[in-house]
């Protein structure tokens, strides 16, 4: 029972990692967007602030979202797989 159990949470959380793809991707944009605003925003108070927060902001909106797709692609079909070598536990 506990391996029906396991292949089913496995397979949940494999296709909550792999929709999460989509979310995370959006949430990053926005977050690249805000730190490059706020960073403008410390130019005149804090020099090292508004560089390292320019930094920040550039880095997260270089990232491609075809590599987070992929590897939250891969993460999720790996806990699906996961789920069915636990299922192939039950019906041994």
């Amino acid at each position: 029972m506990a391996a029906i159990l396991l292949a089913i949470l496995l397979w949940l959380i494999g296709l909550f990692v792999l929709s999460a793809s989509f979310f995370l991707n959006a949430i990053m944009r926005k977050k690249a967007d805000v730190l490059l605003k706020d960073a403008e925003h410390e130019q005149g108070k804090d020099e090292s602030v508004s560089i390292a927060m320019t930094i920040e902001g550039k880095i997260l909106d270089r990232i491609p979202s075809y590599v987070i797709h992929s590897v939250t692609g891969v993460v999720g079909l790996t806990l699906i797989a996961l789920g069915v070598v636990a299922l192939a536990f039950y019906f041994h």
